[in-house]
């Protein structure tokens, strides 16, 4: 029998409200006619009883954001793209409401963001910052769009309203859930958001809950708010997304989380995680931690056969100022390990665009394992990669404000010879001795104090090389440059 779509968000909620039934009963326990006034009394140190008010708890802020772009391609048939070179500036204006108070609180949050093309060629568009100009493309000898011109300008005005009890929230609108397996990015110009309802719960001690129905959302440089949600390796379209979960501390040192998600007639995806934070002395300490997702084909298998085990196992020495990290992540299956992309188009016109780079899905957050990097996910069907990576925090060396980290991740023995050929990863059948390697390099600085408090720089480059058998899961080799400038603003 197929589950109905809503059954896994009304368990989490019937879940996450347990415990304000709870402190309503303690309130009379020969009372079993639990009215409004008991239930106050059971949420009467909560941070609804302790709201100021819709306006009076209210944040206006300003976020300016400026991005340079530029990915020179290095193995690119001459009839491709061969480098990208955008730039572009936005103003995010976000305002999020305080509760009305009261047992129930509602409020709303509401964001306006806007950017402008500083640069973009027509045949260097294509980096996710701004969404393309179709009357400004370039073409190949064959007729093929190559890439096309970002447009001059673009925005989206947008927002949820929310409902708070007790420590329960309810979110519904334009929203930018953080899970493992469905989660937005804020990685280019402007942030993605996916369209439905979310909640999140922590009426129990340590113990924090989400979940969420989403059937739409805007990618990253598009402001189409019914764009599709897919797979972002698959290029399949999902209709609707389910999904549930929770993390708890077990102590200071010790914490874990369970999550799952439902992408209808797609694939049902489970995550687990455990972090262990270990004082080896004053100024030293290792955090360990272990992710693991699964990942099978579900309802109509829209994608085909999915079978997929995903882990990663990772250990960061820090002493003083330094962080020495390494890591190992092995993709189990005849697929690669996939997640949440977004897309700027609506309906049926996606079911094409798999085979046309400018019209994929664009990947979501939704990537917890320890090796996805700027450019390469290691996330071929039977790869195994490691990591070494070095972190600075120049704070403790007299300089606060001042970061440095590099990092270099090595991949091999992609195989996707097993893989659903008549199914959305087909294409990996290609694939037969992955091996590739990346390395990431960023310094960012954060301005400490004075008129340019909060002002910050981060400068990222990064080099990717591998086989053309990795480039088919991976893209073609390729050296990139980002450079982000930011400057937040509180208005009220």
């Amino acid at each position: 029998m197929k589950r109905s779509k809503w059954s896994i968000l009304a368990l989490a909620i019937t879940a996450a409200t347990s415990q304000l039934a709870y402190a309503a009963e303690v309130a009379n326990d020969d009372s079993k006619d639990i009215g409004p006034e008991l239930l106050a009394q059971g949420l009467s140190g909560s941070s609804q009883a302790q709201s100021t008010g819709f306006i009076e708890g209210s944040d206006l802020t300003l976020l300016s954001r400026n991005m340079a772009y530029y990915k020179n391609f290095r193995n690119t048939d001459p009839q491709s793209q061969n480098y990208r070179n955008e730039w572009a500036q936005a103003e995010m204006l976000t305002f999020t409401s305080g509760y009305t108070q009261g047992t129930v609180g509602f409020g709303v949050d509401a964001f306006a963001n806007g950017a402008v093309r500083l640069n973009s060629g027509g045949g260097t568009g294509g980096s996710s910052i701004l969404p393309a100009n179709g009357s400004h493309c370039a073409e190949n000898d064959a007729g093929e769009t190559v890439s096309c011109q970002g447009q001059d300008g673009y925005g989206m005005v947008g927002g949820a309203v929310k409902m708070r009890i007790s420590e329960t929230e309810l979110k519904a609108g334009d929203l930018n859930p953080q899970s493992p397996v469905f989660g937005t990015w804020d990685g280019y110009l402007m942030p993605a958001h996916t369209n439905g309802l979310m909640f999140s719960s922590n009426e129990i001690k340590d113990l924090a809950l989400q979940g969420g129905h989403f059937t739409s959302g805007n990618s990253e440089n598009s402001t189409n708010r019914s764009g599709n949600l897919g797979t972002t390796y698959g290029y399949t379209r999902v209709d609707s997304a389910n999904y549930i979960g929770g993390d708890y501390s077990f102590s200071e040192d010790l914490s874990g989380g369970l999550h799952a998600a439902d992408f209808e007639d797609v694939w049902h995806q489970y995550y687990a995680d455990l972090y262990h934070h270990w004082a080896l002395g004053e100024e030293t300490s290792l955090l360990t931690s272990l992710n693991y997702y699964k990942t099978d084909d579900a309802g109509d298998s829209r994608a085909g056969k999915i079978n997929n085990d995903s882990f990663s196992a990772a250990l960061a020495l820090t002493t003083g100022a330094h962080t020495f990290t390494f890591a190992h992540q092995r993709i189990n299956g005849d697929t690669p390990f996939d997640y949440l992309g977004i897309s700027g188009f609506s309906g049926a016109d996606n079911a094409a665009n798999g085979a046309n780079p400018l019209s994929a899905y664009n990947g979501g957050g939704s990537i917890w394992l320890a090796n996805s990097s700027q450019w390469c996910d290691f996330n071929a069907p039977g790869e195994k990669s490691y990591k070494l990576q070095y972190d600075l925090d120049a704070s403790s060396l007299g300089i606060p404000g001042l970061s440095f980290m590099t990092r270099y991740v090595t991949g091999k023995d992609a195989d996707g010879t097993g893989a659903d050929a008549a199914g959305a990863y087909g294409w990996e059948n290609e694939v037969r001795n992955g091996e590739e390697w990346e390395r990431d390099i960023q310094v960012a600085y954060v301005v400490q104090d004075g008129t340019a408090k909060g002002l910050s720089f981060k400068l990222r480059q990064a080099t990717y090389r591998g086989n053309s058998d990795a480039n088919i899961n991976a893209g073609a080799d390729n050296e990139e440059v980002r450079l982000i400038t930011e400057y937040p603003l509180d208005i009220l």
